[in-house]
């Protein structure tokens, strides 16, 4: 495989947020939150659930990204890939779908040099929808360790990560002498990525604060 569709198809990956089946069930109307029904009456009272976190629409979430003037010095936005998968690691099955899923792009640096980053969210319908795709993800990454992917082998191995959020985890990537670091988050109903990825240069710090960032934008939005 050359390097540059090496280079492709992992950057491919990564801004579809590392191999998570980015692609959404039928969201509600302009990315609304689904609507939820309590019981009435004394039933209520006695049930006296816990308050789901807030539920933010497409417009919302998409403000809650991580921005260019947020990135390091150097990088720039990338609208030039386009492409989706609904790949998974080692095609492992998501228990849900995301109900809202943005996500950004952005590059530094051209050729060898050359680094890419992603940062997305995916907002499920519940907190406990959440969880569970996090559950299903952290145990995937327990047992798949190298996979064949559009002609490249990629080579998986736990990464350790800042604790942040609900729960935190990390993977690092390898093949044919490039490397992605993916990092993920799970905050209420929302599952939080951030990747970095590149030949001669990936920086597991960079990737650690673009993802302390992200998150602090999610948790300030939710919080309005």
């Amino acid at each position: 495989m050359s390097h540059r569709k090496h280079a492709h198809t992992l950057g491919t990956l990564l801004f579809a947020a590392a191999l998570t089946a980015c692609g959404s069930s039928s969201p509600s109307p302009e990315g609304a939150p689904p609507a939820t029904h309590s019981p009435s009456g004394s039933s209520a009272a006695a049930a006296s659930p816990s308050p789901e976190p807030q539920l933010l629409r497409k417009k919302e979430l998409s403000s809650a990204l991580l921005s260019l003037s947020e990135m390091p010095a150097g990088w720039s936005a990338d609208t030039s890939d386009d492409s989706s998968t609904n790949k998974t690691f080692c095609d492992y099955k998501q228990p849900h779908q995301a109900k809202v899923t943005v996500s950004g792009n952005f590059q530094k640096g051209a050729g060898v040099a050359g680094s890419i980053a992603a940062v997305g969210l995916r907002q499920y319908a519940s907190v406990d929808d959440a969880a569970d795709a996090f559950a299903a993800l952290e145990g995937a990454l327990k047992t798949c360790h190298k996979e064949t992917y559009e002609g490249a082998v990629l080579n998986y191995s736990a990464m350790s990560v800042e604790k942040l959020g609900d729960r935190s985890l990390g993977v690092r990537i390898e093949s044919g002498g490039y490397t992605l670091l993916q990092q993920f988050t799970l905050d209420g109903p929302t599952l939080i990525n951030v990747g970095t990825g590149g030949m001669a240069t990936v920086d597991a710090d960079t990737t650690a604060l673009l993802l302390r960032k992200q998150v602090e934008r999610y948790e300030a939005a939710a919080a309005r």
